[in-house]
């Protein structure tokens, strides 16, 4: 199967969560660093551009990041992505509802004294920093990259 990318996401989607990777063997491989799943409008996860919808994923990694316009730098980051696409859970339920793109992705912070600083809330996808973003990749590509899982969870 590959690596496993484990995002505990709170209930409460204005806290920052964690997310962990471990390798084909179950060792932990990265973080935990703090992630976010949270809608920028506040809709539920079955709505288009909700919070990141709970469930079981298979991942790639994208081949190239986001061209590098100004909005892109902003909303992704400048390093690749992980493409997740739904095997199980409410993320199967959010997919016949119409959603799509969901991603693991970096971009720019939120102002400092947003409720989820650093992280920016997204329109679906889960957030890392920048940093953590590239690091992720990073690991992923040591690993050689290819396809893996990734199970979303509110805790």
């Amino acid at each position: 199967m590959g690596y496993h990318i484990r995002v505990n996401l709170n209930a409460n989607r204005t806290k920052l969560g964690s997310l962990k990777m471990y390798n084909d063997s179950g060792a932990l491989v990265f973080g935990p660093v703090q992630a976010l799943g949270r809608s920028e409008y506040g809709y539920p996860w079955s709505q288009t551009d909700g919070h990141t919808p709970t469930g079981v994923y298979s991942a790639t990694i994208s081949k190239e990041p986001m061209p590098q316009t100004v909005k892109n730098k902003r909303s992704y980051g400048p390093s690749k992505y992980i493409i997740m696409d739904p095997v199980s859970g409410n993320a199967i339920i959010a997919e016949q509802n119409g959603r799509s793109g969901l991603w693991i992705h970096g971009g720019d912070p939120a102002d400092t004294g947003a409720p989820s600083y650093p992280l920016r809330p997204t329109h679906g996808c889960v957030r890392l920093s920048n940093e953590d973003q590239h690091s992720l990749i990073y690991v992923l590509s040591t690993l050689g990259g290819g396809t893996g899982k990734v199970t979303i969870a509110e805790v």
